[in-house]
């Protein structure tokens, strides 16, 4: 059943919320929903919840304020982006650390699908060069239309990504590197549409059912921008990937909904929405207080209106999400590093497929790769097809440290064409290969294709070939064992993706390849990893520098075995400190 907002008058709401935030390991962030009525028509309003934020911050502890987009209501009417800048300014003033997102309403002129968009004003008042200077700020994506903030509380180090409306893959490519560079950091991302309540909205009776934007809205509701994404596939192309995603919150659609999904290591995202703006007054002054708890690994979410002095008790407004933050981090002392195609300056994938039905034909420039036992579907014979594919530089230079213990390897692919037949459903077999290969190798310069035992190791993992369900076409393998052996020493030549032999099947499939456009699904290898010791790094963050010669002061004429004599003296003197500079940075 639908629910509707209850609201309650509640003028010791920050009283007793900082009582409750006084324990240790907690604190707050603020979500500012839909502010585009207010930019519009009721700047006051818009004013007086970021002076309530920054009024409040020691009370509630604010760590951090998101915006959920759509800050003003019509992109090309500039007084609207005045007020915006001047209510936003009074974070900047207070050096309050905050996010923004673009939404609909901030790229076209007045918020509606097929308009043109308008970026420019969005980047003129915030853009990056709004954020320049400041230590939080992480970056923008080359368009300016994405950024990502770093920020410390609760004893832990957060990333938060900001990202365009209906994103272009260019933005997510842009937001998958940052989130490699930062997996020790758990991540909250804000987009602008995401989800939407037509239950509610529709007071029981939607004509889909609550949650992420299904294909058949956007016949209705087209994107907004061009060439950007739908809201399933933003979530099955990027967030589920992640592993350190926790939660995305997100506007537009005027309602409050909440789920929970699963990301590729099995734990629990959390996707909240919240948009107020056909309320009265614009929205009512309607913002989202998230109360963290990161040693119980509770977040407390209140909707609270400073203009009016009250709260929203209905379940949707008032409620707890469980998050168990040290899961979504690297364990201590491990990196991790990915390589895929076009993702943060990586340009090293090596992949093709040999056809014995076309022998001197080679594919490295095709955007598909095929691995099928007969790629001419023919009754009387059968034509292989192999896929190939090899990472290549992950030893050494920007790739992983040579020394480095391999905690684990997986490799990545995704499936555009699927096992389809109903009387097959062969498997795919993975093997390491032992000879070399390039993009331009064919079936016949390769002696007749791959064959195990002279060109092939014996399988070592095996994948379905039918997407089940449709939309899962993702494939995560383990490679451990190969990419161990690559750092032992052993010649990387790649792997290969094999056919099972099944008589009267005939049925393959095509694998997504670093030569597609969407650089999301390219083939990826993520390595999780324990780096070699760094002589003088005494401190433990894989720097030698002055947080080294600090610790070796403190341990200053220390004998017999100290862990800090780093020039094996048998004592810790100007000879170790002598030792570290040498090493220094």
């Amino acid at each position: 059943m639908p629910e509707f907002a209850i609201v309650a008058q509640d003028p010791d709401f920050v009283r007793r919320n900082a009582a409750a935030l006084a324990v240790g390991n907690q604190f707050s962030l603020i979500g500012l929903p839909d502010t585009q009525n207010y930019s519009s028509t009721f700047p006051q309003i818009f004013v007086a919840q970021t002076n309530w934020v920054v009024d409040h911050r020691a009370d509630l502890q604010v760590e951090y304020v998101s915006h959920y987009g759509d800050i003003v209501n019509n992109a090309d009417q500039e007084y609207q982006w005045v007020l915006a800048d001047a209510a936003m300014a009074v974070l900047d003033e207070a050096d309050m650390i905050y996010g923004v997102c673009p939404g609909n309403h901030d790229i076209t002129a007045s918020g509606g699908s097929g308009q043109p968009v308008l970026r420019g004003p969005y980047l003129d008042y915030f853009g990056p060069d709004r954020f320049a200077g400041r230590s939080w700020f992480g970056g923008a994506s080359p368009t300016g239309m994405s950024n990502f903030t770093v920020f410390s509380a609760g004893g832990i180090d957060f990333l938060q990504i900001h990202i365009d409306v209906d994103t272009p893959v260019r933005e997510l490519a842009w937001a998958q590197a940052v989130i490699d560079a930062n997996r020790d950091r758990p991540v909250m991302l804000t987009t602008h549409r995401y989800l939407q309540d037509a239950q509610d909205y529709t007071s029981g009776v939607p004509l889909v059912s609550s949650g992420r934007y299904p294909d058949i809205w956007y016949q209705f509701e087209g994107l907004y921008n061009p060439d950007g994404m739908r809201s399933e596939e933003f979530f099955q192309w990027f967030v589920r990937r992640q592993p350190s995603v926790f939660m995305v919150t997100c506007g537009h659609f005027h309602e409050e909904y909440r789920q929970v999904s699963q990301n590729v290591a099995g734990l629990p995202v959390h996707e909240v929405l919240a948009d107020f703006q056909d309320d009265p007054n614009g929205g009512d002054g309607w913002l989202r207080i998230m109360k963290f708890n990161t040693l119980s690994g509770i977040i407390d979410v209140d909707t609270y209106s400073p203009t009016l002095g009250a709260v929203r008790t209905a379940s949707e407004s008032d409620f707890n999400l469980a998050v168990d933050f040290d899961r979504y981090m690297l364990a201590p002392q491990t990196a991790f590093k990915a390589f895929q195609q076009g993702i943060g300056g990586y340009e090293g994938t090596q992949d093709t497929w040999v056809s014995q039905q076309n022998p001197n034909t080679s594919y490295g420039d095709n955007d598909r790769r095929v691995s099928d036992d007969d790629t001419a579907n023919s009754f009387f014979s059968d034509y292989r097809g192999q896929a190939l594919v090899r990472f290549d530089g992950i030893v050494g230079g920007q790739g992983i440290p040579e020394g480095s213990e391999i905690l684990s390897a997986t490799l990545v692919i995704d499936i555009a064409d699927d096992i389809d037949t109903p009387l097959f459903n062969p498997s795919f077999l993975v093997h390491k290969v032992v000879r070399a290969w390039s993009e331009s190798s064919t079936w016949n310069s390769l002696s007749g294709g791959l064959t195990v035992g002279s060109d092939l190791a014996p399988s070592f993992a095996s994948f379905s070939g039918d997407n089940n369900p449709n939309s899962e076409t993702m494939r995560r393998i383990d490679v451990t064992q190969v990419v161990r052996d690559w750092m032992s020493g052993a010649p990387n030549c790649g792997l290969a993706i094999m056919p099972q032999i099944i008589s009267g099947n005939d049925d393959g499939i095509e694998i997504i390849a670093s030569e597609n456009a969407n650089t999301l699904l390219r083939p990826r290898l993520e390595v999780t990893y324990r780096p070699a010791a760094i002589a003088g790094d005494l401190d433990g963050d894989r720097v030698v520098g002055a947080a080294d010669i600090a610790v070796l002061l403190l341990a200053f004429g220390e004998c017999d075995g100290s862990a800090f004599d780093v020039d094996g003296s048998g004592c810790v003197d100007a000879g170790d400190i002598a030792f570290l500079l040498l090493l220094f940075s």
